[in-house]
């Protein structure tokens, strides 16, 4: 990718490797260039420029003699999403495995990710609380060692256990039965509540409200009663 930059400035041409679709004009207000030489760069102040955008991970930035500017920009990989609002005003976060919020909009087109409830609504760019990135850390090394495992998941429920801590309610795409586990979500914890429901799904008689595997015993709450 090779874009010839304004031969009016001693930067010529900009280099740019990225997983990133961005525009000729979107770069340039990126890199914010306007006024600078190629010998009066600063390459680390580009680079935080960069990096202070939510969609980016990482960026590098490094001067090409005798004219020429070599970028990489890196993105942020979506993980997860949350809908907050209501019916008429509705917005939807996109976050990574870090918890920072790198999309935020009315209307995002291909989402199939995990869906987390139970959080407070975020802003473009910020990050989730300490205990919330330690799940979606988690989430994230899960689908990266079990990504069969963690397609199946359809949403995770944030529930307040104490002061600041959670425990989790998830549910999967094809069993309506969730599970409840505590915040140490890990391969094992998953697939262990996946067997509980679906052995439930197979034998129980009566509609199971929920499944509670956060213990040594699994307990599961039939609809409308309290144990199980």
């Amino acid at each position: 990718w090779l874009f010839v930059f304004s031969p009016r400035l001693m930067i010529k041409k900009i280099f740019l490797e990225s997983d990133i679709e961005v525009s000729d004009e979107q770069l340039l207000e990126m890199l914010d260039l306007d006024g600078k030489t190629w010998a009066s760069l600063d390459e680390k102040r580009v680079q935080r420029q960069l990096e202070s955008y939510p969609i980016v991970r990482e960026a590098r930035v490094s001067r090409v003699f005798p004219d020429g500017l070599r970028v990489y920009i890196f993105r942020r990989q979506p993980l997860a999403v949350a809908f907050f609002g209501d019916s008429s005003v509705s917005l939807i976060a996109v976050f990574d495995e870090e918890g920072y919020v790198i999309q935020a909009n009315r209307k995002i087109n291909d989402i199939d990710l995990p869906v987390l409830s139970g959080t407070a609504q975020p802003t473009l760019g910020s990050q989730l609380p300490e205990s919330v990135r330690q799940v979606l850390s988690n989430l994230s090394k899960l689908k990266s060692d079990e990504p069969k495992l963690f397609a199946l998941i359809s949403e995770i429920e944030f529930i307040p256990h104490g002061e600041e801590g959670y425990d989790l309610k998830m549910y999967m795409n094809h069993i309506p039965i969730p599970a409840l586990l505590d915040i140490n979500l890990s391969p094992q914890s998953v697939r262990r509540a996946l067997i509980v429901i679906e052995v439930l799904e197979l034998t129980s008689s009566e509609p199971i409200e929920a499944v509670d595997t956060r213990g040594k015993h699994v307990v599961y709450h039939p609809s409308g009663e309290h144990g199980g």
